[in-house]
């Protein structure tokens, strides 16, 4: 008898089929999403994200239609923001991001720039959850590159 692969065995498929024919294709999901921040494009939503998207930090906003509606507003008030995938590692269903958060000098935003990790499920080839986990780092830090440190 046959055991069956353990759901985070690499070597087995997707647990979610619809996920992607590709492992490179939540990535490019997942790249798209941190571009939709960084142009204020909240209508990306809807081709990006499935119906019952959930960022678990802020589980209030659910769904494309929030975001859709969130994006553009953030980026009005903080304009000069720049979410940045500094590192990125994915398979089939799961996408880690290191990611950084950088204000622009003059925006004002009150928490200032930010460090973190961000990790992503797709499901039928939309982002269907997120967990996201960011520390405040000095100014100086954050233009340092990963292989600098």
């Amino acid at each position: 008898m046959s055991q069956s692969p353990s759901p985070y065995d690499p070597r087995a498929p997707a647990r979610d089929a619809h996920a992607g024919s590709h492992p490179d294709a939540g990535r490019t999901l997942v790249l798209r999403y941190f571009e939709m921040w960084n142009t204020g494009q909240g209508s990306a939503a809807d081709e990006l994200l499935g119906p019952d998207y959930v960022e678990h930090a802020h589980p209030d906003f659910l769904g494309p239609a929030a975001l859709r509606s969130l994006v553009p507003r953030l980026h009005a008030l903080y304009p000069g923001m720049v979410v940045k995938a500094e590192i990125v590692a994915s398979d089939r269903e799961f996408v880690a991001v290191r990611t950084s958060i950088e204000p622009d000098e003059v925006d004002g935003h009150p928490e200032g720039p930010r460090r973190g990790v961000a990790l992503f499920r797709i499901a039928e080839g939309k982002l269907a959850e997120q967990w996201t986990w960011y520390a405040p780092v000095p100014r100086a830090s954050m233009r340092q590159t990963p292989a600098s440190h």
